[in-house]
């Protein structure tokens, strides 16, 4: 498998768990400050965020900013994500399939 997509697949991580990170910083914010109900992030994007890959930061960064420890359903999807992501990365490194090959 060609170099890129390792380094594709590492940078994607970085960013969405950076995103997820973002995100989390930015609903604890707008409820700290009261904002109204319809412009704050909902926990929807949070989930799927870390369903994308992302589950790493938002949970690391939920003990970082203490905030939403107490959301049982972020407690424990969070650590299945994680675990999710972390197999679905393993299979399609054992796999070796490769997407960008041109044969």
């Amino acid at each position: 498998m060609p170099i890129f997509v390792y380094i594709f697949a590492a940078v994607y991580l970085l960013a969405i768990n950076f995103y997820g990170a973002i995100i989390l910083g930015c609903q604890k914010k707008s409820r700290e400050e009261g904002d109204i109900e319809g412009t704050e992030i909902s926990d929807l994007r949070l989930i799927l965020t870390g369903l994308l890959g992302g589950a790493t930061g938002i949970y690391l960064f939920m003990f970082i900013f203490k905030y939403r420890i107490k959301s049982l359903v972020l407690m424990v999807l969070m650590p299945i994500f994680i675990a999710l992501n972390v197999y679905l990365l393993i299979l399609g490194y054992q796999s070796g399939i490769n997407y960008f090959s041109i044969t």
